[in-house]
């Protein structure tokens, strides 16, 4: 049995085509999107919203530093689209890059079926297939910032100041994405911050480090 489901032509296989040609009919329907402005950066958790309405549904929960386009404005809010890469079938939580544990939007499950795939890509270690998905809404002007600059700065002085009082300061580059994430977790709760202030924190460790800060530096 074991022989027949790592063959290359046994069910296993045959089901793994059968998901390849359905995700390649997906995306042979998706229209090209059309480019945007320069995107902005959430300076805090926000919520995305269906309309304007600050009683509307919330369709996502945005991650601290999650780059957004913008769409359209009413001065109070803004319309934006965010794109993050989900695995078929865990569609609720959006990450930055495929395989890498940067969150950029939580959803309900009720919510899930707003994303709208725009990519796809597939892990060459490890085989995991990965979607890219767009969702738009409505944020709080007022959580956005035009750079993640002034972002950086107060996560770093958060960070400077908070995070050596047990242990020399480490340096972001000496570890990866998914690294942070597992320190944190652990050593976060110890500094005493808020939770809004320990994801600050995070979101500045996990795009500095080693597979991720070549790709933030990369950004305009």
């Amino acid at each position: 049995m074991s022989g027949e489901l790592n063959s290359t032509h046994g069910p296993a296989a045959r089901l793994r085509g059968w998901v390849s040609a359905l995700w390649g009919l997906v995306f042979s329907l998706i229209p090209v999107l059309p480019a945007t402005a320069d995107p902005v950066f959430l300076a805090e958790p926000a919520p995305l919203l269906a309309t304007v309405d600050t009683r509307s549904v919330t369709i996502a929960e945005l991650g601290i530093a999650a780059a957004v386009e913008t769409l359209a404005s009413d001065g109070a809010y803004r319309q934006v689209a965010v794109t993050g890469w989900a695995r078929p079938g865990a569609e609720r939580v959006l990450f930055a890059w495929p395989g890498k544990q940067v969150i950029v939007a939580r959803l309900p499950r009720a919510q899930t079926g707003r994303l709208v795939p725009v990519a796809r890509e597939t892990d060459p270690d490890t085989g995991t297939d990965w979607v890219e998905m767009r969702l738009e809404g409505w944020v709080a002007e007022a959580a956005l910032r035009p750079s993640r600059t002034p972002i950086w700065e107060a996560a770093w002085a958060l960070f400077a100041t908070s995070c050596t009082a047990c242990h020399e300061r480490r340096v972001p580059e000496n570890y990866t994405a998914n690294q942070w994430r597992s320190y944190l977790k652990v050593m976060g709760p110890r500094t005493g911050l808020p939770e809004e202030s320990q994801a600050l924190i995070l979101a500045f460790l996990q795009r500095h480090a080693s597979d991720t800060i070549h790709i933030e530096e990369a950004r305009p």
